[in-house]
Parts: C-alpha cells; structure tokens; sequence
C-alpha cells in the first residue's frame, strides 16, 4: 500500500474523503449496537447505572460523547416489540442517511438539537425538517446545518421564546462612562435595526490588516497591502468601528455613501492573451493608470468581476482594446435580483451578505460570457478566488447555481440554503447530473 508521503495530491485528497466515510459507516454500525444494547438492557444486566455509564466504560470515552452516542441510539436505532415486530426509528430519515454513510455524528446532534428546539405548537413542522436538514446536510457541513437550522426555526416561531424579564418598546440608546472610554447599551425595534444595519454594513465588513500607522479607507477596506490576511477584529469591534465612520461621515458630509456608488479606484491592465488562456500575467494600480505591482492570470480573471476594479484589456501590440466594464459589470437592477436569488454568497454554507459579494461570471465575460441574470452568481471574496481555481465547477438548473465539487470532495452537486431558508422545505432539492471538474 502506498504510503502518504508517496501519494499523489489526488489520491490524499481521496484518502481524506475515504477515510471520513470511514468513519461515518462505523458510526452508522455503532448506532446499531448501542440501539441492541439498549433493548437488551445491557446496562442493568451488567451493574452499570446506566447505558451512557456502560459505554464510558466499554469504548473509553467522555461523558459527554457517551452521553451523545446514546441519545443518537435513542433517536436513529430500530426498536422491537415484544413480539419481535420491528418499530421504526423516531428519525426515520435521518435514520437512513446514517446508515448509508452519508453523515457525520456532528450532523446528528446538529439535527438533533434543531429538532428539539421546536415548539410544541410546531409539531406538524417536525417531519418535513427533519427531511429538510437531512437532506441539505448530505453537502453541507455541520456548522452549515446548525445555522440552516436556526434560520429555519426562526422563520416558522418568530416571536421565540418568552422573554424572561420586560423588555423595551421603544428605541433606546445610553453611554455610561466606564473606564477610559462608554459604553453603550442599547434598544432598536426591527425596523430600526434594519435601516442602522443596512448603513453598517459595508462599514464594518472585515478588512485586511495593515500597519498600526496606515489609515483604513473609508469603505472598510485598505489599499497597498496584501490581501487575504484575517481582519484582528471582532464582529462586535467592526460594528463599533463602523458607526463611528458613519458618525463621521454624516459630520463631514451630511450623506452617506452607497457601496455601488464608491469611486473606482483600482485598475487592472491586463493582455488580451490573458484573459482568453488563462496563463501570463497583468499589473494592478490606481485609478490614474500608476502601475504598482504584477499578479498572475487567476487574480486578474478574478479581479475582473470586481465592480471596483476598472479592467484595461491591451492589444498584443500594447495598445488599448477595451477600458471599463459598462457592459460587462452587473448593473444596480440585476445586483438587486442577484440578492434576492442568492441571499448572499451562493457558495454552500457560506453566510456572507449580498453587500460582500462579487457577481461572478458563471462563463466568464472573457470567453463569451454574457452579464445575464442566467450566468451570474454572487460569490464572496474567498469563494470567489475558490472558484477561480478551477477545482470546482458551477452550472444555472432551474434559474439557480447548482455547485459541483471535485472528486475528493463527496456529496455531489448542491447549492445554498443557509442564505435562503424560506425555501426550506417548499423546494425540493433536486440534484443535477454530477459535472466533476478535474483535478489540477
């Protein structure tokens, strides 16, 4: 057998994969005993307080993970009767995908929790989420689940829960003094904290991280860096920070700026040779035309779809075909639509808002891709460059993107429900033929 070290980047992806279905399949296997174990009252017969006590001692595990393991038995094993009639599981479907292999314990309690936050006047819902989740948590990953899962809760109870304690009915803002700075406490009702969280937005959207002494930029992003580093900020400190910019811009101006209405600031000069083979090279600088350093082909392809990059397309002999991209950028009316459809990134899993997004070229503009509604798709900036890379590839069903992943990558074709849970459970999940891109 061929060790890792001597595996080709193909087979140790495929490895990767192998190795969790693996691992779910014994899972699946496990859930099966632990049910018998259960109906044979194993626990008892054996001096154990309980089933939970008796597989801490049996597989060496936590509390916590026996105490999983049992309830996933609880939930997904068969029972029998007394006269040995087989009873279906409680989770009959999740049941299934378990046995199959096709989920994760992670999956399971993922469910599972969803399942059990829903309201007793809800219970007609139970079933059709329960078929829901399972399905989507075929291509999506846990953490995916979980917040499909709230989102879809929140959509069929949205008052939640009672509230412990009286809470305010009208907008309400304080700053107390603390320390060396305020804070701030406050209330908005939901129309408010719309209005104050659309303003926010492209204020406080993570940007990269530049030296203490560089200035952030007034739309929450810098230049003459490089890009891709993780903001240091918390999702809390970015919000603080954007309403202070919005404070400042309101003193300074008397108006707010709009994310499609920034200035172009960036250009992009690029051969026509690029963009039609993909290979070779271009020159990224500011709007006046002051080159400042060279990218590759896959950042200028991608850069390209970015309504704030202005693209010049040079001739083999240096001269200008093409600068701008009137004709080539989604306009305000197709953004809008795009926001709808979507909700955000389309990637699967991915919550990023519309406002984060790029509308990327399904067929790009480069090879006879045309700026339709058909063969757009709003991408954030790290699935944007994902995509990019080639491994992946996307394809219009239904008027929706479908995303078809590479070999190692096992699901099969998906799209994105996180940023779209009102079609939870009203628009079947009907899968494309798999597209497999090829690896590189």
């Amino acid at each position: 057998m061929t060790t890792a070290w001597q595996a080709t980047d193909e087979d140790l992806l495929l490895g990767l994969r192998v190795a969790q279905e693996d691992v779910n399949e014994a899972f699946a296997q496990m859930v099966e005993l632990i049910g018998e174990a259960r109906s044979r009252g194993l626990a008892e017969a054996t001096g154990h307080k309980d089933l939970t006590d008796l597989l801490r001692s049996v597989q060496n595990v936590s509390r916590s993970t026996a105490r999983a393991r049992v309830r996933a038995a609880e939930d997904l094993a068969p029972r029998r009767q007394v006269t040995g009639e087989a009873v279906e599981p409680d989770l009959a479907v999740l049941a299934a995908a378990v046995a199959e292999g096709a989920l994760t314990p992670e999956h399971v309690r993922e469910i599972q929790a969803v399942l059990a936050a829903l309201p007793p006047h809800l219970d007609a819902h139970r079933a059709p989420l329960e078929a829901d989740l399972t399905e989507h948590a075929r291509s999506l990953d846990p953490d995916a689940v979980r917040r499909l899962g709230k989102h879809a809760l929140a959509l069929l109870d949205p008052d939640g829960a009672h509230p412990r304690e009286p809470r305010p009915t009208r907008n309400a803002l304080t700053l107390r003094s603390l320390g060396e700075g305020f804070e701030a406490r406050g209330f908005f009702d939901r129309e408010s904290a719309a209005i104050l969280r659309s303003a926010l937005s492209p204020l406080s959207a993570p940007c990269p991280t530049v030296p203490a002494d560089t200035d952030c930029c007034a739309d929450g992003e810098h230049t003459g860096h490089e890009p891709g580093e993780r903001d240091p900020r918390s999702t809390a400190e970015r919000t603080a920070d954007g309403l202070v910019e919005l404070a400042r811009r309101m003193l300074a101006t008397g108006a707010l700026g709009t994310e499609a209405g920034q200035a172009v600031q960036v250009t992009v000069t690029v051969p026509l040779e690029t963009l039609v083979t993909g290979e070779g090279g271009a020159l990224i600088g500011f709007g006046d035309g002051t080159l400042r350093a060279a990218i590759d082909a896959e950042a200028a392809l991608r850069l390209a779809c970015d309504a704030r990059m202005v693209p010049i397309v040079l001739a083999s002999t240096g001269e200008p075909l093409f600068v701008g991209r009137d004709k080539r950028f989604a306009n305000r009316a197709q953004r809008r639509a795009l926001a709808q459809r979507d909700g955000g990134c389309a990637f699967p899993g991915c919550d990023a808002p519309p406002q984060w997004c790029v509308a990327h070229h399904v067929r790009h503009w480069a090879h006879g891709g045309c700026t339709d509604l058909d063969n757009l798709v709003l991408l954030c900036s790290q699935h944007h460059t994902l995509i990019h890379k080639g491994d992946w590839v996307i394809t219009m069903e239904g008027g929706f993107p479908w995303f078809h992943p590479p070999l190692w990558v096992p699901g099969g074709p998906r799209r994105t429900m996180l940023q779209r849970p009102d079609l939870v459970g009203r628009i079947p999940a009907q899968r494309p033929p798999p597209r497999v891109a090829q690896f590189h």
